[in-house]
C-alpha cells in the first residue's frame, strides 16, 4: 500500500508518496503562498494530491500544518504561519476532491508519529517528540497511540513556563520555555552578545550562505568559541529544565529530538544531561532514552504513515 503525506509550511507544501515499506516513492513540492488565500490553497493541494493519485494509487493521505489544529474536525483553527488563516477546514474537502481518507494532525504530532515508526521502529510505547526549530512543538504518544487531549491541544511543550519575568515568547506571553530554546531566541541571545558580527560572521558561517544562524553559530561552538559555547550551555540548561517538568508529568521511554537546532545537541546534550541528573524525584529520569533524530522529514514521512494507519484501520473518506 502506498499513502500521500502533505507537510503544509508558512513557504512551501511539500507532499511524498511512501509505501507501507516506509519508501519514500516520490516527492512534491508547490509554494503555499497563503496571502491567496485558503480556498486557493485547498484548490492547489487537491490538484497535486490527485496527480499523486494516479500516478501511485495511494489508498490515504495524511496532512500535517503548524498551528492550532483540531483532528476530530480536520480543521486548522489557527495558524499564525499561514497568513493567520483560521476554520480551515482541510480533511473533508480534500477527501472530497481526492475520494480518499484523510487525517489532519499538528505538524509536531506528525513528527512524533515519524520518530515512532521510523526512528524508533515502535521499540517503545511512550514517547515524546520534540520539535526544536523557530519555536517548539511537541508531540505525545502513549500506549502506542497520539495523545491529543481534551480538544486536540496537547504538546504545547514550548509554552512551558520557565519563570514569570523571562523573556517575551512570540505567543505574547513571557519566561515560555520557546522564549529561551527556540531559533529565534538563541539568535536573539546571539546578537546581544557577539560585538563584532560582521567579523564572527566572516570566520565561522557557511561559505555559502553568510549569514548570522544558528548553523554559524554551531560552526563557532565546534571551534571552542567561548560565546558560541556559553550561548548553547545556557539553551541546554533551559531545555533541560522545561523537558524535566514534561518527564515528571509524562514519564515517558523516549524522548526524541527533531529539527534544526537539534544539529546543535553536541553541545547542548551535556548541559541538558547534567539538568536531568540534579533532580531530586530521579525514577522518571532514570528511565528515559534520549534520542536526536536523524531523519530531516519526519514530519511529511509521519503524515504519510499515520495515514496508511488509518486507512488499515478502517478510516474512509468521509
Amino acid at each position: 500500500m502506498n499513502g500521500i503525506g502533505v507537510d503544509i509550511g508558512g513557504t512551501n507544501t511539500k507532499l511524498i508518496v511512501m509505501s507501507s515499506g516506509k519508501k519514500v516513492l516520490r516527492e512534491d513540492r508547490f509554494d503555499t503562498a497563503p496571502e491567496r488565500g485558503p480556498e486557493d490553497f485547498i484548490r492547489r493541494l487537491a490538484a497535486a494530491v490527485k496527480k499523486l493519485k494516479d500516478e501511485w494509487a495511494p489508498v490515504s493521505i495524511g496532512v500535517g500544518a503548524a498551528g492550532d489544529v483540531d483532528p476530530d474536525l480536520g480543521v486548522i483553527r489557527f495558524s499564525p504561519n499561514l497568513d493567520r488563516w483560521r476554520g480551515l477546514a482541510v480533511k473533508r474537502p480534500l477527501e472530497k476532491r481526492a475520494g480518499l481518507p484523510c487525517v489532519l494532525e499538528n505538524d509536531a504530532n506528525m513528527a512524533a508519529w515519524g520518530a515512532y515508526e521510523m526512528e524508533l521502529g515502535r521499540k517503545y510505547r511512550n514517547v515524546v517528540a520534540v520539535t526544536l526549530g523557530t519555536g517548539i512543538g511537541g508531540g505525545i504518544i502513549i500506549d502506542g497511540k497520539l495523545y491529543h487531549g481534551a480538544n486536540g491541544s496537547a504538546g504545547e511543550l514550548g509554552h512551558n513556563k520557565l519563570s514569570r519575568s523571562g523573556p517575551r515568547c512570540h505567543c505574547g506571553g513571557k519566561g515560555c520555555m520557546e522564549a529561551s530554546c527556540g531559533s529565534y531566541a538563541i539568535m536573539r541571545e546571539a546578537r546581544a552578545a557577539i560585538k563584532d558580527r560582521k567579523a564572527f560572521v566572516a570566520r565561522y558561517a557557511d561559505p555559502g550562505r553568510p549569514r548570522l544562524n544558528t548553523v554559524c553559530l554551531t560552526r563557532a561552538a565546534d571551534r571552542g568559541d567561548r560565546t558560541a559555547l556559553r550561548i548553547w550551555r545556557e539553551m541546554g540548561e533551559s531545555l533541560g529544565r522545561g523537558l524535566a517538568d514534561m518527564l515528571l508529568m509524562l514519564n515517558p521511554d523516549c524522548v526524541v529530538l527533531t529539527g534544526g537546532v537539534s544539529k546543535a545537541s553536541r553541545h547542548f546534550l551535556g548541559p541538558l544531561k547534567k539538568v536531568f541528573a540534579a533532580q531530586q524525584m530521579k525514577t522518571s529520569f532514570l528511565c528515559v532514552d534520549l534520542v536526536v533524530a536523524r531523519n530531516a522529514d519526519l514530519g511529511v514521512c509521519g503524515a504519510a504513515l499515520l495515514g496508511l494507519e488509518n486507512a488499515k484501520r478502517g478510516g474512509k473518506a468521509g
